[in-house]
């Protein structure tokens, strides 16, 4: 039997497909992972850098690393099913549900007294990172399981403010200042698998992520 063709985009010859141990040398951290998916899928079409897919969409919230079964990172310019140019496409397929109950929990901690004082700053500016979370997933019957993935951010960063004012009678006078920059994030996917037949399987999945970030943009001069 002589080698075979296939049309599959995961067969392409340029295509890179990281699962297992590959996912595991990579950042737990969705924003430092974003960027390591980034600089992997090279070159894309446009200014934007390459598209990420979420279970086919795009426009999605990057999910935790548990909740991901595998990462395929395409370069395929002539896939018509795809509404761009297919350079540095990034595919992400999540964990489906599982045939027992299983579950991950994660607890990330930093705080100012690991860090060194800062030379722009009279005072060591203050930082306290608080990441948690985690996923379950069970059947809930022969045909049914689901998956929750869970991700709780508590950043409080600061931001460094080095200037000059004028006083009264218009004499420049150096001003320092810092300011607390908080940092929240909550997001909630839930993903409910159910098999209608041996070929076609129903997936339902949702997505919730609230964000809350004040006094973004200060430091340096403003």
């Amino acid at each position: 039997t002589g080698p075979t063709i296939s049309v599959d985009p995961s067969q392409n010859a340029g295509a890179l497909v990281l699962r297992g141990a590959d996912l595991d040398a990579l950042s737990d951290d969705p924003d430092d992972l974003q960027s390591d998916l980034q600089a992997l899928a090279g070159p894309a079409a446009g200014p934007n850098g390459g598209q990420i897919y979420i279970d086919g969409f795009t426009g999605g919230q990057l999910p935790n690393k548990d909740a991901i079964r595998e990462i395929r990172i395409n370069q395929n310019p002539f896939s018509p099913e795809y509404d761009k140019i297919g350079f540095g496409r990034i595919e992400i397929l999540t964990k489906p549900g599982t045939d027992k109950f299983r579950g991950t929990a994660y607890f990330n901690y930093g705080n100012d007294i690991f860090n060194t004082r800062n030379p722009f700053s009279a005072v060591k500016p203050p930082f306290d990172l608080k990441e948690f979370g985690g996923n379950i997933s069970g059947p809930l019957s022969k045909k049914a399981s689901f998956f929750l993935d869970l991700d709780r951010r508590l950043i409080d960063n600061s931001g460094v403010v080095n200037g000059t004012i004028l006083d009264a009678q218009g004499n420049p006078s150096p001003f320092s200042a810092v300011l607390t920059e908080p940092y929240r994030r909550l997001r909630i996917s839930p993903r409910l698998d159910y098999q209608l037949n041996s070929n076609n399987t129903l997936t339902m999945r949702y997505a919730f992520t609230k964000n809350a970030q004040d006094n973004q943009g200060v430091g340096g001069f403003n």
